[in-house]
């Protein structure tokens, strides 16, 4: 089964966490999708955050093996953090190191603007509408732990069947595990969506589509 009918997709990840938080139930949901994920960053920004001692990036193979997907391959970016290069230099990483060499059908980035909290997010979003300007590549948002109440999702995938299996998975970033949001309670409320829930979707993972081409919404 394809998500919206691709053949395979780029799921970019400001930080180790944030797409398999997004993300990781369609992953497994749609096995006929190739999913790239190319984690950019081994934490947050330097000096702020004391995660960044521990290896998260090696969290984040651990999660993926956990759930052994034969259709994601992960990639890690050849910089630590978001200051070791500017906005320039960050598009044309992706662009020549990932965009050019694959035949992308949609790429995923995470909110920004006015509906993130997270200014590295707000950054990492405005690579989409630059990384997609010369073809007909695909662009959707995918909602983070950080993505505010003001933004509107238009596309929901049901992770019943999956759900236990990334709430598993999510257990191997021991970094974040004493995190409030990486509490089960905080985890069921962020899959939860009132409009599914009337229509008996149960929990979601949730999108929002910005530019759609050649897919079909099932």
């Amino acid at each position: 089964m394809k998500l919206l009918d691709f053949n395979k997709v780029l799921c970019i990840s400001p930080h180790p966490d944030d797409v398999e938080v997004g993300m990781i139930c369609t992953t497994m949901k749609y096995y006929d999708t190739e999913f790239d994920v190319l984690c950019l960053t081994k934490g947050g920004a330097k000096g702020f955050d004391s995660t960044n001692e521990q290896d998260r990036r090696k969290e984040v193979d651990t999660v993926w093996y956990s759930i052994n997907p034969h259709n994601v391959n992960v990639f890690h970016s050849k910089f630590d953090y978001f200051e070791d290069t500017n906005e320039p230099g960050w598009i044309n990483y992706i662009e020549n190191e990932f965009v050019k060499k694959n035949n992308y059908d949609c790429i995923f980035i995470p909110t920004g603007d006015s509906d993130d909290s997270m200014f590295e997010h707000k950054f990492v979003n405005r690579f989409g509408t630059a990384l997609c300007r010369f073809s007909n590549i695909s662009l959707i948002e995918y909602r983070a732990f950080s993505t505010l109440n003001s933004w509107q999702p238009n596309f929901f995938v049901s992770v019943n069947g999956h759900y236990e299996r990334k709430l598993k998975a999510l257990s191997y970033f021991k970094s974040q595990n004493d995190k409030s949001y990486f509490k089960k309670e905080t985890l069921d409320s962020f899959h939860s969506n009132f409009q599914c829930s009337k229509k008996g979707l149960g929990l979601v993972e949730q999108y929002k589509i910005i530019e759609l081409f050649g897919g079909e919404i099932n």
